[in-house]
């Protein structure tokens, strides 16, 4: 990478920000101190992200002069302004850590196929100490029930089509369909009713159909049947982890939200799994489908769908699947933390109690109808500051927490949004990637064996089974997928978090520090 090339690209404001000036006049903001690395692919990703703008006038243009068909109607689209967060990296769609503001249109590749990904965090009656002696023993239930099949969620039919239309509502209403059968022991409800305060949107996007999900929904038909995608990790950086709160940063807010040094807690970070999918492919597809004809595709391969004018209904049709996976992935990190409960609880051999702390999208687009704007997150989460006027939110005094996972073996931590509207009231969702899947797969074999020497992964595949230790075509795949996901294939979360605190999006209230790591 050139540091001149890049140098020209980025200008930096202060000590944790710049500014990426660009030809439509699209306010650019990256958030990142002097000691974050950043990418020039991934500035000229964003770069072409922004030159949607410029599609958006090059139609409006075509349109006005009756040289296309109608796009836009009366007004034409904006994309308003742009915030990159300091774990910014190149992606599939546009680059991760990317909140963009758009005026009048969605863009489906700004969400993808991981709709709703996200983190859940909760916080267990179960101290360091007392789950010490249970690190060796506690794999193998865990790859059994994660993985083996062991999982037993039981879902009606009811239940399935309660959840993609009401979320974790429409799961609380439902609940007696399965009560007392596998993991609904785990579910109490008293305690469901009085977390979803403590989940965004309370665990809810309320939709009017859902979309292409009527197979999923029926599914045996029988009220107790296993469901085959709810209670899924999911694969790349997905993950569920034991941590240790290891630090407390902020006595006060901790204390208000239940969080206490030597606790053990539950980290799930996963989204909609398979049911996101047909979402994110379908709409990409009908995005292409409706750019005019009679004008060059762009070359930075970004499709709108407008939201008012003669695709109205169909940029109403995207949000509400976007909702029916999203109202699913609340559910499944649910179901992730009472799975990790249940196993605790089964090896140390009494009721686990945990306490949820908050559970948040990262990838979603939210909408702002006071303003008219569609609010895109894409690896990006919420940071919203306290409110005294909400007297429900259990968050109105100190902010609504933010949680930033480390890399495996590293350290994550648990803040407090501050609200900062320059930053789009957003903060990053993890430390960011610094070695592409593919370079850290060729990585020195020396360097990864001491790396995951000292770490504690549970995954699909037990490489100490019998019938494993002889498969190298099984090992190489195993071994090549923890490639993928080590620790220095990620940026250092120090300076990531730093600049989230002294930038005034978040500040920190506790560090967690990682006990064992489930991977998909």
């Amino acid at each position: 990478m050139s540091v001149t090339d890049l140098d020209s690209l980025v200008h930096r404001v202060d000590d944790t920000t710049s500014t990426i000036p660009n030809p439509h006049g699209v306010p650019v903001t990256l958030f990142g101190n002097r000691d974050v690395p950043i990418e020039l692919e991934a500035v000229e990703q964003a770069l072409g992200f922004v030159d949607l703008q410029g599609t958006i006038e090059t139609i409006w243009t075509a349109e006005r002069a009756g040289k296309t068909s109608p796009f836009w109607g009366d007004v034409a689209g904006r994309l308003e302004r742009v915030v990159l967060t300091p774990d910014f990296h190149r992606g599939g769609g546009i680059p991760v850590g990317t909140v963009a503001e758009a005026r009048g249109f969605v863009v489906p590749q700004a969400v993808g196929s991981d709709v709703c990904c996200g983190m859940r965090l909760l916080v267990t009656d179960v101290t360091r100490d007392e789950l010490a002696p249970h690190l060796e023993a506690i794999q193998r239930p865990l790859r059994a029930v994660f993985f083996q099949g062991q999982r037993e969620i039981p879902m009606s039919p009811r239940q399935r089509e309660a959840l993609l239309r009401e979320g974790l509502w429409g799961l609380f209403d439902t609940r007696d369909d399965n009560a007392g059968t596998g993991i609904w022991r785990h579910y109490d409800a008293r305690t469901q009713e009085a977390d979803l305060a403590r989940v965004h949107f309370q665990g809810v996007l309320p939709t009017n159909g859902i979309f292409a999900f009527a197979d999923y929904v029926t599914s045996s038909g029988a009220i107790d049947g296993r469901d085959s995608q709810i209670g899924s990790i999911g694969g790349g950086n997905h993950f569920v982890e034991l941590q240790a709160i290891d630090e407390i940063h902020d006595g006060s807010i901790a204390h208000t939200w239940g969080v206490s040094s030597g606790a053990i807690a539950i980290m799930a970070h996963s989204g909609s799994v398979s049911l996101g999918h047909p979402v994110g492919g379908y709409f990409l597809d009908q995005a292409r489908a409706i750019y005019p004809k009679e004008l060059k595709h762009p070359g930075h391969g970004f499709y709108m769908i407008p939201t008012s004018g003669p695709h109205a209904a169909l940029g109403a049709k995207y949000l509400d699947a976007m909702r029916n996976a999203a109202n699913f992935a609340f559910g499944n990190r649910l179901m992730l933390g009472l799975m990790a409960v249940r196993v605790m609880s089964e090896v140390i051999g009494r009721e686990v109690n945990a306490r949820l702390i908050y559970d948040a999208p990262h990838n979603l687009i939210w909408d702002d109808q006071q303003r008219g704007v569609h609010l895109h997150r894409k690896g990006a989460c919420p940071a919203l500051g306290g409110d005294p006027s909400l007297s429900a939110s259990p968050f109105r005094f100190t902010g609504h927490p933010v949680i930033i996972p480390g890399s495996m073996g590293a350290a994550s931590y648990l803040l407090a949004g501050q609200g900062n509207e320059a930053a789009m009231c957003s903060a990053c969702h993890g430390a960011g990637r610094s070695l592409s899947r593919g370079k850290s797969r060729r990585v020195d074999e020396r360097r990864y064996t001491e790396t995951f020497s000292r770490l504690r992964v549970v995954t699909p595949i037990d490489p100490t089974a019998p019938d494993v230790r002889l498969r190298r075509d099984v090992l190489a795949e195993y071994h090549d997928r923890l490639k993928e996901e080590a620790p220095y294939a990620y940026k250092d979360i120090t300076p990531v978090v730093q600049t989230v605190e002294d930038a005034g999006v978040a500040k920190r209230v506790a560090r967690m520090w990682p006990l064992l790591t489930i991977k998909g």
